[in-house]
C-alpha cells in the first residue's frame, strides 16, 4: 500500500471527519460543545473529545495513532505517541460533520425511542455546511434528551461519489459521553515531539506499516 492508501485507510477512521458526568435527571439547554465518549462504528469503539470546533479521535487500529482535526485552522494533524512524531496536513475533500458548528441541519421527527440510557427524539435529517449548501447527507439521528439535543446514534447515507468502495450506509452511536471531559491540552502536540515528512515516516516506514496491517487484519 503506498502513501496515499495508507493517508486514506487512516482518514476513513476518523472522518465519521464527554471530566464530569450528568447525573440522572439533569437536562441541557443545548447540545454541549465540549465532551468525551466512545464513537462506536463498525463495532469498533473510537475514543474521541470535541471541544468547540476541535476534534480528537484515537484509531482504535492503529495503536497509539491520534488525530486531531482543527476546524478553524483547516487543519488535521496525525500523532503517533509510539514515535513521539506528527504530522499536518490541510483538511481536504472535507465530509460535514453533524456536530460541526457550521452545520445546518433540516430534520422531520419520526419517533422516539431510548439510546443507551438515554431518552431520544428521532428524525429523518439532511445535513450540510453552511458554505457547501449543495453538498447535502441524508441521515437518520437520535438526539438526546437528557444531553441538550446531542446526537448520540446517527445513521448517515453516503453519496455515491463519496463511498469510494466503501458501505452505502455510516452508523455512528456515542458511548460514555461525559460532558466538559475534554480540555485544551488534548488538542496540542506534546512538547518534545518530531515533525515527520510524510505518512510513512510517522507509522515508523514499512515495519511499522507491515505491523497496522497485522492488527488490522486480527480486527
Amino acid at each position: 500500500m503506498g502513501k496515499k492508501g495508507m493517508t486514506k485507510l487512516v482518514l476513513t477512521l476518523v472522518c465519521f471527519s464527554i471530566g464530569s458526568g450528568i447525573a440522572a435527571g439533569d437536562v441541557l439547554a443545548a447540545p454541549p460543545d465540549n465532551f468525551t465518549a466512545n464513537m462506536v462504528m463498525h463495532e469498533m469503539a473510537m475514543p474521541m473529545a470535541k471541544m468547540g470546533n476541535k476534534m480528537r479521535a484515537e484509531n482504535p487500529m492503529m495503536q497509539g495513532m491520534v488525530t486531531i482535526t482543527l476546524t478553524d485552522e483547516k487543519k488535521m494533524i496525525m500523532m503517533s505517541t509510539a514515535n513521539k512524531m506528527y504530522f499536518e496536513q490541510p483538511i481536504r475533500d472535507e465530509r460535514p460533520s453533524i456536530y460541526d458548528s457550521r452545520a445546518v441541519i433540516e430534520k422531520k421527527k419520526i419517533g422516539s425511542e431510548t439510546i443507551d440510557g438515554h431518552p431520544c427524539i428521532k428524525y429523518d435529517a439532511v445535513y450540510y455546511l453552511k458554505d457547501q449548501p449543495a453538498e447535502k447527507y441524508k441521515a437518520t439521528i437520535w438526539e438526546a434528551q437528557d444531553l441538550g439535543g446531542l446526537v448520540i446514534k446517527n445513521e448517515m447515507i453516503i453519496p455515491e461519489d463519496k463511498r469510494r468502495g466503501g458501505p452505502e450506509k455510516m452508523v455512528t452511536e456515542m458511548k460514555d459521553i461525559k460532558v466538559g471531559g475534554a480540555n485544551p491540552s488534548m488538542f496540542e502536540i506534546p512538547a518534545g515531539y518530531k515533525k515527520a515528512s510524510n505518512m510513512m515516516e510517522l507509522m515508523g516506514g514499512m515495519k511499522g506499516m507491515d505491523e497496522m496491517m497485522k492488527q488490522k487484519r486480527k480486527k
